[in-house]
Formats: C-alpha cells, sequence, structure tokens
C-alpha cells in the first residue's frame, strides 16, 4: 500500500525534472499540456486496475505526468513576474495546491465510501480539459536543445533504489533485492558526480554545488519528509486504532489540509512581513511540532484529538514552498533558473517520498523506542517522532546562521 503513495511521490519526483529539459525543446504550455494528459490518462488506468501492480504502474504514470505541474508553472511565472507580484502568484498557486488539499481528502473519503477505491483515483481525469488551453500558451521552443538521457536515466536508478532502500532495509534487511538496490545506488552516484562536470548534463555541477541550492534543498527535502510521512502513517494508524473507514480519514485529515489552503493563500503576506527566512524558519517549527505532538498523543488519542495535532503541519505545509521557491529564483538566472527549479522540486519530493517509504517501512516493522512500547499501533509514536526530528535541527541551523547561503559561481 505504500508503493500506492510513494511510488506516485518518487515519479513526480523525477517528473519535476524531466519535464525542464522537455519543456526547452517543446515550449512550456504544450509541455504542461502533455503532462496533464498523463496525469488524466494515468487516472483512467488506475481507476480500472485489475491488480496492484497495475494499480501501483498507473500511479507512476500519474506521477511523471503531475511533475511538470510545479517545475514549469513555477517557470512561467518567473518569466512573467518579479519582485512582490512573483511572490503573489506563486502564493496563489500554492493556495491551489492548498485548496485541492482541502478538498481531496473529504471528497476522497466520499468516493471511496460510494464507489469504492477506483471513485478517488479517477479524479484526476478533471484535468484533462486544461490540456487543451495550455497547448495553446507559451510555445517558444528550442528544437535543438539536447536532452541529457544517460544523466536522466542515471537519475531515475538513484531515485528508485534510494527509495526502495528505505523502505525495504527496516523490514527485509540485507537479502538480495536491498542488496541490489544498494550496488545500484553505489554505481550510479559516482557516475552522476561525474558526468555533472559535463556540459549540459542532467545535472549540472554549477547548480548542485551552488551553498544556496543546497541549503534551499536541504530545507526543502526535511519539511516535507515531515510532511508526506506524516500524511500517509497518520490515516494508515488510524485506520488500525479506531478502524476508520474512508469519509472517516478523510474527516480527521481535512482540518489540516483547510488549514493549509488557508496559510498558503496568505503566504505571500507572510513572506513580506516576516521575510523568505524567518517565514521557513516558522514552517520548519510547525512541522516539528505537529510531528511530535502526534507522536507523543498515539494512535490510540481520539480522532478529533489527532485531528488538532495535525494543524501545525498544515501551517508548515502551507509556509514551506513558496519562500524556498523565491529564494531559488532570485538565486539563478533565466538560462539556469528552469533547471535549478526542476533539480530542486526533484529533491523536495524525494525528500518527501523517503519521509512516506521510512514511516511505512517503521510501522510495518513495529519498531518502537522502549517509552512508547505497548502502545495501539506499534512504530506510530516513534515514527512521528522521528519526523519530527528533521525540521527541527534543520530550524535550529537557519536560526543559528543568520541568513540564506549566497549564491557562488561553480567553473564547470
Amino acid at each position: 500500500m505504500g508503493w500506492v503513495v510513494f511510488g506516485f511521490g518518487t515519479a513526480f519526483a523525477l517528473g519535476t525534472a524531466l519535464w525542464g529539459g522537455l519543456a526547452r525543446r517543446l515550449g512550456l504550455g504544450p509541455s504542461l499540456a502533455a503532462g496533464v494528459v498523463m496525469v488524466a490518462g494515468g487516472s483512467l488506468l488506475a481507476a480500472v486496475a485489475p491488480s496492484l501492480p497495475w494499480l501501483i504502474a498507473a500511479r507512476i504514470i500519474q506521477g511523471l505526468g503531475a511533475g511538470a505541474i510545479p517545475t514549469l508553472s513555477t517557470a512561467a511565472i518567473a518569466r512573467r513576474f518579479e519582485g512582490a507580484a512573483r511572490a503573489r502568484a506563486l502564493g496563489a498557486v500554492i493556495a491551489a495546491v492548498g485548496l485541492g488539499m482541502a478538498l481531496g481528502p473529504l471528497l476522497g473519503g466520499i468516493a471511496l465510501e460510494l464507489v469504492g477505491w477506483p471513485g478517488p483515483m479517477a479524479f484526476g481525469l478533471v484535468a484533462a480539459p486544461a490540456a487543451i488551453l495550455l497547448a495553446r500558451t507559451d510555445r517558444d521552443r528550442d528544437p535543438t536543445a539536447r536532452i541529457d538521457l544517460v544523466g536522466a536515466a542515471l537519475v531515475s536508478a538513484a531515485v528508485v533504489a534510494t527509495t526502495f532502500s528505505l523502505n525495504r532495509l527496516p523490514v527485509l534487511g540485507l537479502v538480495p533485492l536491498t542488496v541490489g538496490a544498494l550496488v545500484v545506488l553505489a554505481v550510479t552516484l559516482p557516475l552522476l558526480a561525474q558526468r555533472a562536470r559535463t556540459s549540459g548534463a542532467f545535472v549540472p555541477r554549477r547548480i548542485v554545488a551552488d551553498p544556496a541550492f543546497t541549503q534551499i534543498v536541504a530545507l526543502g527535502a526535511v519539511g516535507m519528509s515531515a510532511f508526506l510521512g506524516s500524511v500517509v502513517l497518520v490515516p494508515i494508524a488510524a485506520a488500525r486504532a479506531h478502524g476508520l473507514g474512508g469519509l472517516g480519514l478523510g474527516l480527521l485529515i481535512l482540518p489540516m489540509a483547510i488549514v493549509a489552503a488557508t496559510v498558503s493563500f496568505n503566504n505571500a503576506r507572510a513572506q513580506a512581513r516576516l521575510g523568505r527566512r524567518t517565514t521557513t524558519i516558522v514552517s520548519l517549527a510547525a512541522l516539528a511540532v505537529g510531528a511530535l505532538t502526534t507522536g507523543l498523543l498515539g494512535a490510540a488519542a481520539p480522532p478529533a484529538i489527532t485531528a488538532v495535532a495535525l494543524i501545525p503541519i498544515g501551517i508548515g505545509f502551507g509556509l514551506l514552498q513558496a519562500p524556498l521557491v523565491n529564494e531559488l529564483t532570485a538565486a539563478f538566472d533565466d538560462a539556469d533558473r528552469p533547471v535549478a527549479v526542476g533539480l530542486y522540486n526533484l529533491l523536495f519530493f524525494i525528500g518527501g517520498a523517503a519521509g512516506a517509504a521510512i514511516a511505512t517501512a517503521l510501522i510495518q516493522a513495529g519498531v518502537e523506542l522502549p517509552i512508547f512500547v505497548g502502545r495501539a499501533v506499534p512504530g506510530f509514536s516513534t515514527t512521528e517522532v522521528l519526523l519530527a526530528v528533521g525540521p527541527a535541527l534543520a530550524a535550529t541551523i537557519l536560526v543559528r546562521r543568520g541568513g540564506f547561503r549566497r549564491t557562488a559561481v561553480i567553473a564547470e
């Protein structure tokens, strides 16, 4: 069941980086349209899936298509707006994501109760008409632009091996499958580092070795790991501890999602008042507090209490992405910005997939700290506490450092 969630997340992460290169050849609008078509097609395949492997494969198609949206929409906004207007535009996009979060759990729960699991899987079909409009916008392209397919393949192999290892090692230990994944990782990472020095590399060294890029990516990844790990883990634990069905789980997540949507809509105002750095610190602190509180309460806490405990996680998610992306777009020029944003989104959502992978693995293995032994759902409290550690440390480091790192010029 975990792969239904983070199989999408891993493919989504890969797509965020792949679409940046494709957009140079096809144009921003047509590339966005193609991504939407993949989302709709994957949704249809998921809704009629006759088996779990088919469903996972359909979700991967959905994820690859959906990866076009954050990367290319951000690039389109950066092309049109500057300064405060850019912050407002990015906030509007993230608010739309928040609105989807607010509606998704409730509508998904209702659809699950009415027509079963294919109902929520089919929701992506409603995006299909947008492809017609998007295909007619931002059609400037460079047919000669080269895409580093070898680099893309190496990144794909490394991402899949990482996610698989994080999810299966705690459960299976060192067996042929997990050892094979570790070997793939050990081979691909040095090859990627070597290829990053070449011209036109899928992962350019001048970007990934930039101090500003590495710091922004680290902050986003640890925040997203706490968010997605909790979003995946809490419904699993609530279903086990309280026997909640689809509608009940949707209502459990709904307050957090509504708060995330509201905060996202006001993100630009928060940045204007607090600044990007302080907004990021508040975001990370809220994510840490929400995950820690949820873990300490445990899965047996009344669902209404758990729903309230999740609200800081919604605040953290609503504040997280916009200041980091705004900082990133300011750090790179027009030539490097789409690639930098694409790679940022890749690593941001890999952080989320990693959090979900680790969370589902630990709850499956029932790993529990001694102080939590005997609780209703073994592994839940320990995993939530661990998910809180990353954003707490990141917020502390950002406070002590006093600001974001500046971009450095890296020779190819």
